[in-house]
C-alpha cells in the first residue's frame, strides 16, 4: 500500500494500523483462551506496564507440559544446534561433486553455521516453534546485528500485527513497544522526540514507559539507482503512538530485503493468521481443569465430609481431629455422622481425566517427540531400530513442516548468506559457479524422516542384487556402486566431507591401475629373464658352431626358450 498524497507519513501508518487492528481483532478472544488455559506469558494484547503474569486458572499443567513438549520436540528436530540442518545445492549436481565447488560450499555452510550458533537465533527459535504450537503462527525480525552478524527479535502475541502476500509469506509487519524513556533516547536521541518524553527525561524519570509504533513493509514510492536507507525495498519506520512533535518519524530507515519471519502452521484460504494444534486441544485443556476441580473436591469431600448432628451440639465445643472427644447428650444415639453416608467414585473421574490428558498430548504431538519412553512392549534392540520408529512416527508432521521449510528456515538461511556476503566472510567462489544460485536442502532430524522411504527403497535394492549376484556374479554389472553412494549419502544427510568427489575417485582409480600395471610388468619381467638368458647363450652357442645366428634364434622361440 501506498500513503495518499494529502497525508504525512505518519498519518499513513496510522490508518494502516487501525486497518491491520481491524482484521487481527476476531483472532484475539481464541488467543485469551489459548493463553490463559496454557502460556499466559505469551501474550499481551495490553499495552501494560510490567508485571507478574497470573495462572491461577491452570490447576492442571498438562496441557503446558505438552506444548512445551512440542516446542522443544520441533526445536530439536528441525534446528538442533548440536547438529547440522541445512546444507547448500548447486543446480547441477554434478557441480555440486567437483573438488573446488564442494570444498566452496563446505565452507560456505561452515561459517553460516557459525554465523547462527553466535547469534540469538536458537533461543528464538525455540520460542517460535511454542507460538506456533499454541497459537498458529510465530513472528521474527532477523536484523544483521552488531559484533555478532545476526540478530533476532521474536515478538509476543498481542503486540504484533501481520498482513501477507499472495503466496503467504507476511510482508507487512506493525508492532507496538513499550520501552522506558532511557531506552527511546539512547536509540533515537533528543531531537526527534515528542515533547511529553523529553519532560519526562529532563525530569529523569528515565524509567518511565511510552508507546513506540515500528512499521515494516515494501516500499513502493522508491529509486532502485539509490541505495541510501530511504530507497531500501522494504521500510523500517518508527514513531511516537502518542507522539505530538509534529507528526514526525522517529526514524526512518529500510532492509534490502524482507526481514519477516513468520511461519504459520496451517494457513485457510487466505486468511493472515493461521490454526494451530492448541485450538484443537483447547477444549480437552478447559475440560481438564474442571475435571481436576471435581477430582479436589472428591478428595475433600472423602478427606473431611460434611457432617450432621444434634442440636444439642449447637453452640458446644467438639472437636473433629483425630484422637479428639466430644460429649454430648444424643438421645438418637448416632452424633455426628456424613451428611452423605454414600461414598464417591473416584475411579471412573480419574480414568477419564487419564484419557484427556492422554489426548491432549497426542493434540499437541507430545506423544511423537515422547515416543521412546512412552513406548509400549518389546523395547528397541540397537539405535537403528530406534531411529526406525522415530521417523515412521514424524512423517505425521510431514504437511506443517513445509510451511516451516518455506517460511521460516528457507527466509532465515537466505538472509543470513545475503548479510554474510554484505560483511565479506564467505571466501570467493570458484569461476564455474560464479553468478549462480544455491538451493537449500534440509538435513535435519525431521527432513531425514521425511527421506527414510526413499532410503529403505535403495537398501532393499541393493540387498536384492546382492542376493542374485550370489547365483549370477554378472547381475552387479547392472548397478552403479559409485552413484548409489552419492544419492544415499545425499538421502541420509551425511557430511559431503566424506564422500570423494568423482573427479578425485578416478584419478585414484586411473593411480591404483598404473600401479598395478607396474607391478604385472616386473613379475613378468622376473619371470621371462631366465628364458631370455637361455636362448641368448644358445645362440651364442650355435654361432659358434657355425650355424646361422638367425635360424638358431628363430628354433630357440619356436621352442620357447627365447622370443624373436
Amino acid at each position: 500500500m501506498e500513503k495518499r498524497e494529502s497525508e504525512t507519513q505518519v498519518q499513513y501508518h496510522r490508518r494502516r494500523a487501525e486497518e491491520l487492528k481491524r482484521v487481527r481483532q476476531p483472532w484475539e478472544s481464541t488467543w485469551t483462551g489459548l493463553a490463559d488455559f496454557v502460556a499466559p506469558h505469551r501474550l499481551r494484547l495490553e499495552a501494560a506496564d510490567e508485571r507478574a503474569i497470573s495462572r491461577k486458572r491452570i490447576l492442571d499443567p498438562s496441557g503446558t507440559f505438552a506444548w512445551r513438549t512440542l516446542a522443544s520436540g520441533m526445536h530439536s528436530g528441525l534446528t538442533s544446534p548440536a547438529r547440522p540442518w541445512f546444507r547448500f545445492a548447486t543446480t547441477d549436481p554434478e557441480l555440486r561433486e567437483w573438488g573446488p565447488v564442494k570444498l566452496w560450499v563446505d565452507e560456505v555452510e561452515n561459517i553460516e553455521r557459525r554465523m547462527f550458533q553466535r547469534s540469538n537465533v536458537y533461543p528464538a527459535f525455540h520460542e517460535g516453534y511454542g507460538d506456533i504450537g499454541l497459537f498458529g503462527q510465530s513472528c521474527g525480525i532477523l536484523i544483521e546485528g552488531g559484533d555478532d552478524p545476526l540478530h533476532m527479535i521474536q515478538l509476543l502475541h498481542g503486540r504484533f500485527w501481520i498482513a501477507r502476500d499472495a503466496e503467504g509469506r507476511a510482508t507487512t509487519l506493525y508492532r507496538m513497544l513499550r520501552w522506558s524513556v532511557e531506552k527511546i533516547v539512547r536509540r533515537f536521541g533528543v531531537e526527534t522526540i515528542s515533547s511529553s518524553v523529553r519532560s519526562a527525561y529532563d525530569a529523569g524519570r528515565y524509567d518511565q514507559s511510552f508507546d513506540i509504533w515500528h512499521a515494516i513493509e515494501p516500499r513502493f514510492s522508491r529509486d532502485p539507482q539509490k541505495i541510501d536507507k530511504r530507497n531500501k525495498p522494504f521500510l523500517s519506520n518508527y514513531w511516537e503512538a502518542n507522539g505530538n512533535s509534529g507528526d514526525g518519524l522517529l526514524e526512518e530507515s529500510g532492509f534490502d530485503s524482507n526481514p519477516i519471519i513468520c511461519p504459520p502452521w496451517l494457513i485457510c484460504g487466505d486468511d493472515s493468521y493461521a490454526q494451530s494444534p492448541g485450538m484443537d486441544s483447547i477444549g480437552d485443556v478447559k475440560s481438564l481443569q474442571a475435571m481436576v476441580r471435581d477430582k479436589l473436591e472428591v478428595i475433600a469431600k472423602l478427606a473431611r465430609p460434611p457432617l450432621q448432628g444434634p442440636t444439642s451440639l449447637n453452640g458446644n465445643p467438639m472437636s473433629l481431629l483425630p484422637g479428639a472427644i466430644t460429649f454430648v447428650d444424643d438421645p438418637t444415639g448416632k452424633g455426628l455422622r456424613p451428611v452423605m453416608e454414600a461414598s464417591p467414585q473416584i475411579g471412573p473421574l480419574l480414568q477419564d481425566i487419564a484419557e484427556t490428558r492422554q489426548r491432549i498430548n497426542s493434540g499437541f504431538y507430545a506423544d511423537l517427540f515422547l515416543m521412546l519412553s512412552n513406548m509400549e512392549g518389546v523395547q528397541p534392540r540397537n539405535q537403528f531400530e530406534i531411529a526406525e520408529r522415530k521417523e515412521e512416527k514424524l512423517l505425521a508432521l510431514g504437511p506443517v513442516l513445509e510451511n516451516i521449510y518455506n517460511n521460516q528456515l528457507e527466509p532465515c538461511v537466505d538472509r543470513a548468506f545475503e548479510i554474510g556476503l554484505k560483511r565479506n566472510l564467505f571466501p570467493p567462489p570458484p569461476r564455474e559457479i560464479q553468478n549462480q544460485r544455491l538451493a537449500v536442502e534440509y538435513i535435519s532430524t525431521l527432513a531425514q524422516a521425511q527421506k527414510a522411504v526413499a532410503t529403505g527403497a535403495v537398501e532393499r535394492l541393493v540387498s536384492f542384487a546382492g542376493q542374485w549376484a550370489a547365483m549370477k556374479p554378472e547381475v552387479l554389472d547392472k548397478l552403479d556402486a559409485d552413484q548409489s553412494i552419492d544419492v544415499y549419502a545425499d538421502m541420509i544427510g551425511a557430511p559431503a566431507a566424506i564422500v570423494v568427489p568423482d573427479d578425485k575417485v578416478q584419478e585414484a582409480r586411473q593411480a591404483r591401475a598404473q600401479q598395478q600395471q607396474q607391478a604385472q610388468m616386473a613379475q613378468m619381467a622376473k619371470t621371462v629373464a631366465p628364458a631370455i638368458s637361455a636362448g641368448a647363450s644358445a645362440v651364442k652357442a650355435g654361432k659358434d658352431a657355425g650355424i646361422d645366428p638367425a635360424a638358431a634364434q628363430q628354433l630357440m622361440a619356436q621352442l620357447g626358450i627365447g622370443g624373436a
